[in-house]
């Protein structure tokens, strides 16, 4: 509907133009022809002239029109000054010449002839004035008239015009509803596809999430728990759709790199010497080139790659500080270590939540974010309550309660 009054409207507009133009047309083409049928005009100032010129003059606005669909009212010469010499004008048309002298006459310049349209209540005048030359060239005076439209021309451009804009109009409706079906089936498809793709990339991510968790604790309820952190920390500081897409899959695969990682440096129980601690580092830069080989997972390297820099530089493996650390990594850096200070793992107990809280504010502005941290830490007792003892499922199927609108509005928009 809005295409087809768009239409509609620019139709109406270029219509009404045209028809316009053909009415200046006809005005001016009888100016021309009075022109060429008094041979007096071509020299104006000449006083044996002038009488034939008064008459002519008279003649024009007191005969029926010709080949124009309307008659001149007021008929006017001027000298090459611009100053009148002689007029005629029909009877009672008083109102027209107080219009048509209302404003400066529209001497043609760089053209032979120019106009100007105007309306009295319903009724169309056109003002016409058309250079007169001399043998040799020079413009030698002007040919000066008013053109009054008949009003059955005017409802003949009216009718014509509504006319051609109602048949666009209800062509391209006709044509919206005779493929609306047809687009609605293959966008229909379109989304089917789209959610299956998603679907499938969500799945993929899932898996390979898993994966790694299960070599490394045998569990996936830190890659749930510590994805379900990041979301909520995401949405408390307000990011975006596309930045929290991008912190659920590397929030989800932070890890992939330890792949790469010696099963005995990974599952090593004690503390890494210096030599296993610079090789279990590498995990971050394995994860990163794991993820630039599928388009799909090129934004989670922002969390990959750089979940272990420090706020304030002292992290690996860049050395980055500050906000030169992209937001999302600064956030998930938060909940990495909360979740690994209220989980219990083979070689530690869990953390209290009030002794987890007070470690986190030990690096505020070292290792994390201040501004993050506080709004984090004003969330934590609840996020704590929430997902802390939950079996496996249940992270996963909230895990997909509260990532799923993400990614499902990405489709939509």
């Amino acid at each position: 509907m809005v295409i087809a009054l768009g239409l509609g409207l620019v139709t109406f507009y270029f219509e009404s133009e045209r028809i316009d133009d053909s009415m200046v047309d006809y005005a001016l083409d009888e100016a021309r022809q009075f022109i060429a049928d008094v041979p007096e005009m071509s020299a104006p100032r000449k006083l044996e002239n002038r009488a034939a010129i008064d008459r002519a003059l008279r003649d024009l606005v007191t005969r029926p029109p010709r080949n124009a669909p309307g008659d001149y009212l007021i008929a006017g010469l001027y000298d090459p000054d611009k100053n009148l010499i002689a007029e005629a004008t029909e009877l009672n048309v008083e109102a027209v010449e107080r219009t048509a002298n209302g404003s400066r006459h529209p001497f043609p310049t760089s053209s032979d002839s120019d106009y100007r349209k105007f309306l009295i209540g319903e009724r169309v005048y056109i003002q016409v004035i058309t250079k007169l030359f001399a043998p040799d060239g020079k413009v030698d005076g002007y040919l000066e008239g008013v053109f009054r439209v008949m009003p059955s021309i005017i409802k003949d451009v009216r009718d014509t015009t509504l006319r051609i804009t109602a048949t666009v109009v209800l062509a391209v409706l006709a044509t919206t509803l005779l493929l609306y079906p047809i687009i609605r089936r293959m966008n229909r498809r379109v989304v089917r596809h789209g959610e299956e793709l998603l679907d499938a990339n969500l799945g993929t991510l899932r898996a390979l999430g898993g994966a790694i968790a299960k070599r490394d604790s045998d569990t996936s309820h830190h890659n749930y728990r510590v994805s379900l952190l990041s979301i909520r920390l995401g949405e408390a500081v307000g990011l975006s759709g596309e930045e929290m897409r991008s912190l659920i899959k590397g929030a989800f695969i932070h890890d992939v790199g330890k792949i790469a990682i010696r099963d005995d440096i990974l599952l090593k129980p004690g503390r890494l010497d210096p030599e296993e601690f610079e090789i279990m580092k590498t995990h971050v830069d394995h994860g990163a080139d794991i993820v630039s080989h599928t388009a799909w997972l090129e934004d989670a390297a922002k969390v990959v790659r750089f979940h272990h820099e420090k706020f304030d530089g002292s992290g690996y493996q860049e050395g980055r500080k500050g906000d030169d650390i992209p937001v999302i990594a600064r956030i998930f850096a938060i909940a990495d270590v909360f979740d690994a200070l209220t989980s219990e793992r083979p070689y530690k107990r869990a953390f209290s939540l009030e002794r987890s809280i007070e470690i986190l504010l030990e690096g505020r502005g070292s290792h994390f974010d201040p501004r993050l941290l506080d709004v984090f830490v004003a969330i934590a007792d609840d996020l704590h309550h929430v997902y802390s003892g939950r079996t496996e499922a249940d992270l996963a199927d909230e895990l997909y309660t509260a990532s799923n609108p993400y990614f499902t509005d990405m489709m939509v928009s």
